[in-house]
């Protein structure tokens, strides 16, 4: 009894103590130039520290002193030092400058990674981005797409795919707000424009809590607020296309940031084509848009309204004045977004932000002809929209005690497909016109340490989707745990569930997209997938350099695959037309060495993978290689500032090769033959793209699989390289990028396929390789005032 009422006594005296010797420290980190705010970067009061977040803010609890050094430090920016008395609850708004010299750049200037509170996660600041020998076009994904845990897809493509997940699976959020298609030209370039971005952020394993509605993958990209002080801008021409960017202050707590860009080629081509040809002509062409006004109403409130508008236009005008004859085929798919937030700060422990938003995908086909006096149109509507609200608070009760909160909801209408013929509507997918659902979700995570060296984040999400009569409810839990080991590094384990929703499919001849989003119903089940992860990190000479290695285990539940010979348009309703109840598995080890400091940055990175599929209808049943299943893997990125109008940069890149399907055997038929009986593919995961028109050869050949994706492919491998050449005169920057990709032209495989050589059916077949992009010079010429 003595010894309980001393211990319940020293407790008291100690809370007591603990209560009345601290305060809190908060406020946001800038860039002194522009205002703009800078996340992630380092603030240390003592011996303890914090990270600013994606608004640049930052909050810590303190020893209350008489004097105290307070720094802050950013990659690349001069780091800032201050003694302060701290007696009570502070504010203090801190201005970084951009480091002149290499010399005045604070090394430490963000957190270590075996003290950041993740695993699974990849950062590439924007800057360095807009470095990468990209085709003259500096691009995110493709950046992204040389981290370990990612693949590109076929040679030059944007494709995405994380830790064996498919390009669906991935949430790509602007600003908060997620975006259902992401590339241009067939996958060539990124919707997201390195100009309007200030940060990207991939998570690939580890999902905190506030975040869901993806199996593999989250992607978040931040855009700049505008310059507060000043009025900037830039304008550039590439090789594919042009952009102009401009960005400023309205008043003094008011800044605009506004971007256009455009595919230019057309312009050429069209009248090339229309006087090669007369009676036809062809255009395709893109365009983004973008805007972003920010509001500090306080030091308490601040508000943002984001845009962002895209779309490709792809048409086919022919003329036949004999026939008199003459018609048109006008292609549209994109993207129309837009988010309104408030953030608001209760107080040194407790600030929110509150966001409402509106996201759509449409695709359109509008067709006419004209022969003598008859005269057709058929227009096919497809598409989705998305309209939600969403909490998120943080509430920083002590320096090793955080907890996250929130919910939203959203309503959702979706499209399947709807033909109109000459003003006569039918339905494509057999289904009503619109699909409407309501998705809602609440979250909680908390992240605390203990015994200094042990912490964790541990939170759950719950998520509940209303549609066709049917409600599922998800309980999806999430944990990290990170163990210090000092000098040593840290570990680091995690586990997430992961629930999916909505379903892509994807159907076409052609390499035009015809993506068709669809929630699940009471006939499919959202997909569901759980991922283990370990991990080792740490930090080399001060945190100039980053080792990691990343270990994972995932498996995949409820997916889908289009049956073969379907399109979709048909009298089946869509859930008809799928195979479901899908398996998958993915598993793998990652490697990367990064350097982020200096006058040379880059990584080296290694994955050695296995992924595969499974459904009780395809390849007899059995687990089968998945269409970017890639056993090795390897990238290597370096730039170099060679002096302060000259960087080069390189990027090397290799692959074993991906799996695909090929006959080994042909034999002769009396008559018609399905083909695809045997192996039920759908379109996408055909190498050759070969349409599901269960047909065959007029000679009456057939083809004999041993099994879906049974072969591998040969190796790939790439060699990119690039300069910029920067000029300063007054306030103008001129710069000329010079790049190459595929410097020593390799030729990779696209796919492969089967053909009589000479083409004389008589002679045997030959095994030929369609090849990817050759050796391309780029060129860009961009200013910035």
């Amino acid at each position: 009894m003595r010894k309980y009422c001393i211990s319940l006594l020293l407790s008291l005296l100690f809370f007591s103590s603990y209560s009345q010797s601290r305060c809190f420290v908060q406020g946001v980190v800038r860039d002194k130039l522009s205002g703009e705010p800078l996340i992630g970067a380092n603030v240390l009061v003592g011996n303890t520290g914090t990270s600013t977040d994606v608004f640049g803010f930052f909050s810590l609890e303190v020893l209350a002193e008489d004097s105290s050094l307070i720094t802050a430090s950013y990659v690349g920016y001069k780091s800032f030092s201050r003694f302060m008395k701290l007696q009570t609850n502070q504010r203090l708004d801190i201005s970084l400058t951009p480091g002149v010299d290499l010399e005045e750049i604070q090394v430490e200037a963000v957190k270590k990674i075996e003290n950041r509170m993740e695993i699974g996660v990849a950062e590439i600041p924007v800057q360095q981005i807009k470095t990468l020998p990209m085709f003259g076009e500096p691009d995110v994904l493709k950046a992204l797409q040389l981290m370990p845990g990612v693949q590109g897809g076929a040679d030059g493509r944007n494709g995405f795919y994380v830790r064996g997940g498919s390009p669906d699976q991935n949430l790509f959020l602007l600003d908060g707000t997620p975006l259902y298609y992401v590339n241009h030209l067939g996958g060539f370039v990124s919707v997201f424009s390195p100009e309007i971005l200030k940060h990207v952020k991939l998570y690939k394993g580890g999902f905190p809590a506030r975040y869901g509605g993806r199996l593999s993958s989250i992607v978040d990209l931040r855009m700049k607020e505008g310059h507060k002080n000043e009025h900037h801008g830039s304008w550039g021409l590439g090789l594919v296309s042009g952009d102009l960017t401009l960005e400023g202050p309205i008043d003094e707590k008011t800044s605009y940031l506004v971007s256009v860009r455009r595919m230019w080629l057309d312009l050429l081509t069209r009248p090339a084509i229309k006087i090669g040809t007369r009676n036809f002509s062809m255009g395709y062409n893109f365009y983004d848009s973008y805007g972003k006004i920010s509001h500090e109403a306080d030091k308490h409130n601040r508000l943002y309204l984001s845009f962002y508008g895209g779309d490709d236009r792809l048409s086919y005008h022919y003329k036949l004045r004999k026939e008199d004859r003459k018609g048109y085929s006008k292609y549209l798919w994109g993207n129309l977004l837009g988010t309104a937030r408030w953030n608001h700060i209760y107080n040194a422990r407790l600030y929110s932000d509150i966001t409402l938003y509106y996201t759509r995908y449409r695709y359109r086909l509008n067709q006419y002809s004209k022969l003598e006096s008859e005269k057709a149109r058929m227009i096919y509507d497809a598409g989705f929209q998305e309209a939600g609200a969403k909490a998120d608070y943080y509430w920083h009760l002590r320096n090793k005690l955080i907890f996250r909160f929130g919910g939203g909801f959203s309503g959702n209408w979706y499209n399947p497909g709807s033909i109109t013929h000459s003003g006569s509507a039918e339905n494509t997918a057999g289904v009503n016109n619109r699909l409407n659902g309501i998705n809602s979700f609440v979250y909680l995570e908390s992240e605390f340490f203990l015994f200094n060296q042990l912490g964790f984040n541990v939170g759950s999400r719950m998520t509940n989707l209303a549609i066709d009569n049917s409600n599922y409810i998800s309980f999806e839990p999430r944990i990290i745990a990170m163990l210090q080991l000092g000098r040593l590094g840290s570990l680091k384990a995690g586990y997430s569930r992961m629930q999916q929703p909505m379903h892509l499919l994807s159907y076409s001849g052609n390499s035009f997209p015809t993506d068709i989003w669809l929630p699940s119903s009471s006939k499919v089940e959202p997909a569901i997938s759980d991922q283990y992860s370990l991990a080792f990190v740490r930090s080399l000479t001060n945190g100039k350099f980053e080792l990691s290695v990343d270990a994972y285990y995932k498996e995949m539940h409820h997916l889908l695959a289009v049956k073969s010979g379907v399109t979709l348009v048909n009298s089946k309703t869509w859930d008809d037309n799928v195979e479901k109840g899908g398996k998958g598995t993915s598993q793998g080890i990652e490697l990367m060495l990064q350097k982020k400091q200096g006058r040379t940055t880059g990584w080296v990175a290694y994955t050695l993978a296995k992924t595969d599929r499974q459904f009780e209808n395809i390849n007899g049943g059995k687990a089968y290689p998945f269409k970017y299943d890639r056993r090795h893997a390897v990238s290597v990125v370096l730039n170099h500032k060679l002096s302060h109008k000259v960087d080069f940069s390189a990027t090397w890149s290799y692959g074993s090769g991906y799996p695909t399907t090929l006959h080994t055997t042909t034999y002769q038929t009396i008559g018609p033959v399905d083909y695809f009986d045997h192996l039920r593919w759908d379109w996408e995961d055909s190498p050759t793209d070969l349409e599901s028109d269960d047909s065959f050869d007029i000679n009456g050949e057939a083809y004999l699989y041993p099994g879906k994706n049974w072969m591998r492919m040969r190796a790939y491998h790439r060699l990119d390289i690039g300069f910029n050449f920067r000029k300063q005169k007054g306030k103008k920057e001129r710069i000329w990028t010079l790049g190459v990709y595929n410097v020593y032209n390799r030729q990779n495989a696209v796919f492969y396929y089967f053909d009589h050589k000479d083409q004389n059916r008589s002679n045997p077949l030959v095994l030929y390789q369609q090849s990817g992009f050759p050796f391309i010079p780029s060129v860009k010429y961009s200013v910035r005032f």
